[in-house]
């Protein structure tokens, strides 16, 4: 079975690591200064999970250049681990490796990636998935994996069947990436856009590591996002938690990743552009289209994209 993994940064690097541990064969489509590091060093991650592969271990494409005629239409699996505004780029990049029965998915934040996926290699080929693993790049290190927790995945209802579904969770258990199998595509990215509207945004603009959002003040001001958010994913028809059951997810994440910088923040401090599109201003975008308004979401939204570069 071969994998490719589409994207090598900081959830990249832990996904393909972790299935080098396996029999699968597995590809890395990198580009850049960082992916010609890898395709001579290889990967090494460290934190959770103490992983070394040379080089010699993977398969590699390079933005940059042709790829090897050998990987076309090549892989049973491929894994879009890239930003939200790099989904429909790399989903043209998937089209060529992945097999006519193959099945795709993106890690992505956000909303919208798994449609632009399933425009772009048809919806039978594509699942629904995101991930609650905590990862970042360190300078001159290797890949810290901060944060163990799951890959969920979900089929859509033009999607792959069941069994499809199960033998992608067996390979990502096997490389023990702790994979659950959801039964709502739908629910499963709003929940995990609540909690990165909720989050983001303002630890981004505060410049605060998760934790420090609990303070009672910050606090309240994560659940005045969501509420916003919430409004609009019920519209949506999507079955969402209740104010009290988020509050407590909320706070058991926060807990959880008390130390951790999320990706919005490092994108801020790096220079780079972030996900905020595909975040509060999707809730935004979402909201008038269902003819409600989102005046923090559009706030925040407006105040992150100041601080692009």
């Amino acid at each position: 079975m071969r994998v490719s993994v589409l994207g090598v940064g900081s959830i990249g690097s832990i996904v393909a690591s972790s299935l080098a541990t396996t029999a699968a064969e597995v590809h890395l489509h990198v580009r850049g200064e960082r992916g010609a590091k890898h395709m001579l060093e290889g990967l090494r991650i460290e934190g959770h999970n103490d992983l070394n592969f040379e080089a010699e271990r993977f398969l590699f494409s390079c933005e940059e250049l042709p790829h090897d005629v050998a990987l076309n239409q090549g892989s049973d699996l491929v894994i879009l681990a890239c930003k939200s505004y790099d989904v429909a780029h790399m989903a043209q990049q998937a089209s060529a490796f992945l097999k006519s029965d193959g099945i795709a998915f993106a890690l992505s934040n956000g909303l919208g990636h798994v449609e632009t996926l399933a425009r772009t290699l048809g919806p039978e080929r594509v699942l629904a998935a995101s991930t609650t693993h905590g990862a970042f790049m360190q300078a001159d290190g290797p890949t810290r994996w901060a944060g163990f927790g799951a890959l969920s995945l979900a089929t859509t209802p033009l999607g792959p069947s069941s069994a499809q579904v199960a033998k992608v969770a067996g390979l990502l258990n096997d490389a023990q990436l702790n994979a659950v199998v959801e039964s709502d595509p739908t629910a499963l990215i709003w929940n995990k856009v609540m909690l990165n509207v909720a989050i983001n945004p303002l630890a981004a603009l505060g410049g605060l590591k998760n934790g420090e959002l609990l303070e009672p003040d910050l606090f309240a001001s994560c659940m005045m996002v969501y509420r916003e958010a919430s409004a609009v994913a019920i519209m949506e028809r999507t079955d969402v938690p209740d104010e009290h059951e988020f509050e407590q997810r909320l706070r058991t994440v926060l807990e959880q990743t008390r130390e951790n910088t999320c990706s919005m923040l490092q994108d801020v401090k790096a220079g780079r552009r972030t996900e905020i599109e595909a975040l509060n201003q999707a809730v935004v975008e979402r909201a008038e289209h269902h003819g409600l308004a989102a005046p923090i979401n559009q706030m925040l939204a407006s105040l992150v994209r100041a601080c692009h570069p």
